[in-house]
Formats: C-alpha cells, structure tokens, sequence
C-alpha cells in the first residue's frame, strides 16, 4: 500500500496536518509521498499556471495541470491511494477515469460557502437572490453594482466545486459539524467519513504553570484576523480590565497585523496587551513553554462557523484551560464547557467581556486543575494512535474495493 499526499497550500493548520499524517505514516511502516505544488523539502510539483483572471485556487484545480500533475506522481490503482489535503478538488475525476482511490479533506467551508466562512446568515448559496444580498454585502464601490452577475459566478463555481467532490471515494470531514453542513447542502452521507484528522497531533509536553502574582493572563494564539475574532477580544479585554486592572492578554503575531497594534492603541491598552513577532509553525511549537508559562487561559473566539480548531488542541495539550465560543462546532466538540475551559457569547461584546472578568476572579489553583484536566480530556478524545488507526483502515477498505 503506497499512499501519496497532496498539499496545495502552505496555511499553517492544514500542512501541520498533513505533516503529521505523513510523519506517522512512515513510523507505522507505510509508504507515503508528500507532494507540495509550492517550494518545499518534500516532492515539489510544478507550479499551476499563472493567470491574470483566475485565482490560485482556479489554477490549481485546471484540468490540464491535474492530468500533468497525476503523469507525474504515477499512483499505481491497485495499490494508492491518493490523499487530498485541502482543495485540490479538480484531481478528483481524473482520479477516478485512471482508476484511483481518493480521499480529500474537508476541513474548510469552500464546498458549502462562496466565502468561505459560512457567516452570511440564511445565505444558501445557491438562491441567486441570496447570494447577491451576500456579495452586496461583502463588497465596496462599484463592484456592489454587479453582485448579482457575481452571484451567477458564485453559484457555477460552487456547482463545479460540488461535481468534482462526488467524483472522488471519500469526502473526510474533520468534524461532526462538517458533516452535517455537507449533508445539509446536498452531499451523500455514503461518501462523508468523520475522522477528527486535525486532532493528530505533535508530542506537546505539559507546560508548567508559574502564574503570575499580579496579573491575571489570557491569551490568543490563533492568526489575528477578523473572523477568528482578534478584534472582538481586545475591545472585550479593554472593558473587562476595567474592572480588574489585573487582567492582560498576550498575542503571539500580533505585530504582524497592523490594525491590531492599532486598535490596542486607539484603545489606550498597550500596557494591556502584550505584541510579539509571529513564528513559523515549528518554531512556534518550540517556543510554547516560553509562552505559556505564566498564561492562565486561551482564547479562540471564533466569530465565523468553526470545522476545528488545532490551536485548541495545542493549547488544552499544553495543560491550559480554553474558551471558545458558545454553540461554535467544532470548537465545542474539543473544549468541554466548565470542565476545561468554557463555551462563552463572544457576539455580544459586554456578555464577553463580563464573561473575562468572571474567569479573571477564579483562583490559581482552580485555573492548574482545569488545565490538568484539559490535557488529560484532549489525550483521551482525540489519541494519536486511535486517529491513525482510523486513517490507515480506511485506506487499507479502498484499496480492497
């Protein structure tokens, strides 16, 4: 059995994954090839052509360049398997005419969502109307004007993504929430599998706890932008320092995203909200203890339909109690509520930032104890060995197909 891995994106959660996946497959004694269409240690494909109207993710997807791509890589029918990591989703039917066993990971919203983010309320994205109200939405200037002729765009391309999809063997959802949106829009249930993929995870040590005497500390560990809820976060922190000085919040990365460093002082917090330069995924796994050391929670108030969240996992894995938004997928699945952390409203900023001052009266050692607990519960719901298990019998009932 050979198994031959796909990755179109570098995006630090989604190669992580991969990374892993390969990894352990190797120690297991499985033969796999990790193939990259970007510069990188492992099997480099040719890039996808470049065009000046289409996207990457067009481009990647063409037809012509899949069929290079799948002369190159070789996968013997009989014997591969071919592993998708993201949305390569245009190798699928010509997967299928040669013959190959496919998997793809569904860890994102691009099959259910023209966005992406699945944050347009009752948008279906499929009713043209809605779509357009969507896009209108989205959009600034003149492009509003011609929302609706992007709507029929949205809506082929989507349509395009969705023939693809059910050409290949297995659509893997990474969470229940995945599968149910897919089951919602139209997927056969017969080709999802849930396997909690991105739970695989690196030998994260327990990070010792040294909190601080003065100061009680949150922090965020996800990319600072909108829709992971960054922004939410640091008005809520600012409102909830008011009535505890003591509280702070770290942000790893956060000097990389300008309009962070300017809202921590338009708000007049610097002295709140502690800045650094990000890390690449490695160095940052590296850096974790340094960290962590003195922080008491994490936050990852994902403002958008979340598939999972790894840095809830590192985190919980670090031994460090995680909130996570209320009623929020896959994040709720991972973190459970008052035992390990808590599922808080972060919509509704003076709930959120009341919520962070509540958690910022509870007592160390309580904090050490539900971070005790939150390691012990994330070894347990998603083991290595379990995932893998999982994976590899899955591979091993296609090939015997």
């Amino acid at each position: 059995m050979k198994i031959h891995i796909i990755s179109e994106t570098p995006q630090r959660g989604t190669f992580a994954t991969v990374l892993l996946l390969h990894k352990m497959l190797l120690e297991r004694g499985i033969e796999s090839e990790l193939y990259t269409t970007f510069k990188s240690e492992f099997r480099t494909l040719p890039e996808p052509p470049k065009s000046k109207i289409f996207g990457y993710e067009k481009m990647v997807n063409n037809e012509e360049y899949i069929k290079k791509i799948l002369d190159i890589i070789s996968p013997d029918p009989k014997q591969s398997v071919l592993h998708i990591a993201n949305a390569m989703h245009g190798i699928l039917p010509e997967s299928k005419k040669r013959g190959v066993k496919t998997v793809i990971n569904i860890q994102y919203w691009w099959p259910t969502c023209y966005f992406n983010s699945m944050d347009c309320g009752d948008c279906d994205c499929k009713t043209l109307s809605k779509l357009s109200r969507s896009i209108k939405q989205k959009k600034s200037g003149l492009s509003r004007n011609f929302s609706y002729l992007e709507a029929i765009y949205a809506r082929k391309k989507l349509e395009w993504i969705k023939r693809n999809l059910l050409q290949g063997d297995v659509l893997l959802a990474v969470s229940n929430i995945v599968r149910n949106v897919l089951i919602q829009r139209g997927y056969p249930e017969n080709k999802i599998r849930v396997i909690n993929i991105n739970g695989l995870h690196p030998d994260i040590q327990y990070v010792q706890y040294e909190p601080s005497d003065k100061d009680f500390i949150f922090a965020y560990l996800s990319y600072p932008d909108e829709g992971k809820g960054v922004f939410q976060l640091i008005r809520a922190i600012a409102k909830a320092s008011e009535k505890n000085p003591k509280i702070k919040l770290k942000i790893p990365g956060g000097l990389e995203e300008y309009k962070v460093v300017e809202l921590v002082n338009q708000l007049n917090i610097r002295d709140k909200v502690i800045l650094t330069k990000r890390l690449p995924y490695d160095e940052y796994v590296k850096q974790l203890p340094s960290i962590l050391k003195d922080v008491d929670f994490i936050v990852v108030p994902t403002l958008v339909p979340d598939t999972w969240g790894r840095v809830v996992t590192e985190s919980m894995l670090s031994g460090r109690p995680v909130i996570v938004t209320k009623d929020n997928g896959g994040l709720v699945e991972q973190v459970t509520d008052k035992v390990d952390g808590f599922h808080v409203n972060v919509y509704n900023l003076d709930e959120f930032a009341e919520s962070l001052y509540k958690i910022s009266l509870i007592d160390k050692k309580t904090v050490k104890e539900m971070g005790f607990k939150a390691r012990e519960n994330i070894l347990q719901k998603y083991d290595n060995d379990k995932i893998l298990n999982q994976i590899i019998s899955l591979y091993k009932e296609l090939i015997e197909k």
